[in-house]
């Protein structure tokens, strides 16, 4: 990908479907590409994998309990 700049017009992000304001930081890897984000924001689907149990595969609660009998 090319160098991040910061984006100068609204659009939407072709990589994350988030969408991208001005002063967002942006890059595109050629002059016919679509601009999307340097780094795409977390959404509420990114996990850490630190809190998955590595036994049952599930999201540990806050708590620290998970799925295992």
């Amino acid at each position: 990908m090319s160098t991040a700049t910061v984006a100068q017009h609204p659009a939407r992000c072709p990589d994350c479907g988030a969408p991208i304001r001005v002063g967002d930081r942006v890059a595109r890897a050629n002059a016919f590409a679509e601009w999307q984000h340097a780094a795409c924001p977390p959404t509420k689907f990114d996990v850490d994998p630190a809190t998955v149990c590595p036994d049952c595969f599930t999201v540990r609660a806050t708590t620290g309990a998970c799925a295992c009998p």
